[in-house]
């Protein structure tokens, strides 16, 4: 289903002079801009989501322990033993919106912190 989208003139008018001066395609740049966006709302999402499941820990340690939870909206919207299953079902309920899947245990969690190189451009 292809849908066609129009930016507002003054919109399209920033849009263009800041490909311009970026050297960039403005379809690109407004690819990129959108995409960063859907990523910023996924990632809230799934920040709300951890919240609730923390504040539903100890209903969810009676009711599903060590099974994985599907959260949705912060309520339980599916569980399965097996990780893979309930991504599988969950997808095909709910496609590619973000759900929260996590392993219900009594184990604290654990914050990794993930060091990578950043490249830079030459001035």
């Amino acid at each position: 289903m292809e849908q066609r989208l129009t930016l507002s003139p003054d919109l399209l008018a920033a849009v263009s002079e800041l490909a311009e001066q970026s050297e960039v395609d403005a379809q690109e740049l407004v690819n990129r801009a959108v995409r960063d966006y859907l990523d910023r709302v996924a990632e809230e999402k799934i920040l709300a989501e951890t919240k609730a499941f923390r504040a539903m820990q100890a209903d969810l340690l009676e009711r599903y322990s060590d099974q994985y939870v599907a959260i949705h909206n912060g309520q339980v919207i599916d569980h399965d033993a097996d990780l893979r299953t309930l991504h599988l079902r969950v997808y095909s309920r709910l496609g590619r919106t973000p759900v929260l899947l996590k392993r219900v245990t009594r184990e604290p969690e654990r914050d990794l912190v993930i060091h990578s190189p950043r490249l830079e451009r030459d001035p």
